[in-house]
């Protein structure tokens, strides 16, 4: 055979697992969230970095491999249901001993008139054999189809794992993305305040040689100031290890990681997702890798229960055989078979046998409580995110309010400083409140992007 006849043979075999992989697959059911991913496509620095993370990851790459691993598995199993085939060269040497009955017979072969010259067997007796050896377990209780079908469960189970690590992975990503953004935001409004704060700590600092305020005023807006500078170096240690996070999924440790200035523009309505049927639940790939392996080890049981009963094998060989390599090809005279058939029963390694299908029984209760875990958790999930969304939409509404109305009040407090109408505590407490503010509205608005990011996870994903 050619190296392209061998090669189409391979891709022939290829596609004809594929589409016995694929008569297994359950459809995708459930809910589309493109609506949420629309939310952060519309940043293209965002989609680089998530396209990125998911080529250069090493972690998605090993899960590449486990499918690869998985598949082969599938491939073996499914090889057992055919027969095996062998080519076989076997030469020996023997001599039998003259107080055998072989060595007598043989010897009394040299006087028989029915033996021709050629046909004498000698003293220390050659024997060439060349041909094929087969052996096949006939799976009349389908055993063995059981075996190939949960093999095929398990390697689909891998890859609901694969794309359930990859929409995880991308919900990350995109959640750290928005923690740093949030984080530039912050930088940038610690900054502003420690501007305005400084501008009245040297206000404060001349009114004190003045002798309008005294010292306490000054030591106070002073530690106000500073509190503000050190709250900038925490944010940006936050910000260095939320960069190395994402520097190590995309396998590139000096990469720099680039980010829109405002990607909080997402108006997600919660109300659209406050309603799902269990049935949406299984487009989770957690939930349906649980339940591909619930049902490949039911079929993995009802196997082990099977192994009880007898197995019919049939074995055989065909070839040529010849005491000389000169007579092999001597045929019809030199060709030789076997054709052998047999049933087995287990006896008395039953209990090993009931050891294996209390092992597979057990596994089987594991797993099915493991699918009843992977459905509530989906729901619970689904239920705290939606919920947390319609909140976080109110709170957001109000916060917003409030950071308007503080802002307007630093602008009127310091204007009736300066005309000795407000005292330096209500400077003080207006620039405290301006900067609470601002940062709570900031850390709403970055939790409603967490949670859109989580409620894309929780509903399966789709990327």
């Amino acid at each position: 055979m050619s190296l392209l006849s061998c090669q189409q043979a391979i891709f022939r075999d290829a596609r004809k697992i594929d589409a016995e992989l694929e008569s297994y697959r359950m459809k995708d059911l459930g809910q589309s969230v493109s609506s949420i991913e629309a939310c952060w496509k519309k940043d293209s620095l965002l989609v680089q970095l998530i396209d990125s993370v998911l080529i250069r990851s090493n972690d998605i790459k090993i899960g590449f491999l486990n499918l690869a691993i998985s598949r082969a598995q599938y491939t073996l199993d499914r090889g057992a249901m055919k027969p095996t085939v062998s080519g076989v060269i076997q030469p020996s040497l023997r001599k039998f001993s003259k107080y055998t009955m072989d060595g007598v017979g043989n010897y009394d072969t040299k006087f028989s008139p029915n033996i021709s010259q050629d046909q004498i067997i000698p003293e220390h007796l050659p024997d060439v054999m060349i041909g094929l050896q087969a052996s096949w377990e006939v799976d009349i209780w389908g055993k063995l189809s059981k075996r190939k079908k949960a093999s095929a469960l398990r390697y689909l189970a891998t890859e609901s794992g694969q794309q359930w690590y990859i929409t995880s992975l991308v919900s990350e990503v995109a959640g750290m993305y928005g923690q740093l953004v949030a984080l530039d935001q912050e930088l940038d409004i610690l900054k502003t305040n420690i501007g305005i704060q400084y501008s009245a700590l040297n206000l404060v600092k001349i009114q004190k040689e003045a002798g309008v305020v005294n010292e306490s005023a000054v030591q106070q807006l002073e530690a106000q100031w500073l509190n503000s500078r050190a709250q900038e170096g925490l944010v940006l240690q936050q910000i260095i290890e939320l960069e190395n996070q994402l520097r190590y999924w995309l396998n590139q440790p000096n990469k720099k990681i680039a980010r829109s200035q405002y990607p909080f523009n997402c108006s997600l309505d919660s109300s659209l997702y406050a309603q799902i049927q269990i049935d949406q639940l299984e487009r989770r790939p957690d939930v349906r890798q649980a339940r591909l392996e619930l049902e490949a080890q039911l079929l993995n049981k009802q196997s082990a229960d099977l192994a009880l009963k007898p197995s019919v094998v049939l074995s055989g060989m065909l070839g040529v055989q010849g005491f000389q390599p000169a007579y092999l090809f001597q045929l019809p005279a030199s060709m030789a078979y076997q054709l052998i058939g047999g049933i087995t029963a287990p006896w008395l390694n039953r209990s090993a046998l009931y050891s294996q299908i209390s092992r597979e029984n057990a596994r089987w209760k594991a797993l099915d409580l493991t699918y009843q875990n992977a459905l509530l958790k989906g729901f619970l999930e689904w239920d705290t995110q939606v919920k947390s969304l319609a909140y976080l939409q109110r709170m957001d509404q109000l916060k917003e309010r409030e950071v308007m109305l503080t802002k307007s009040a630093i602008a009127t407090v310091g204007t009736l400083f300066t005309t000795a109408k407000a005292n330096y505590l209500e400077v003080l407490t207006a620039q405290q409140n301006a900067l609470r503010s601002e940062l709570e509205l900031l850390e709403i608005s970055r939790k409603r992007w967490i949670h859109a990011i989580q409620l894309y996870r929780v509903l399966g994903g789709g990327w």
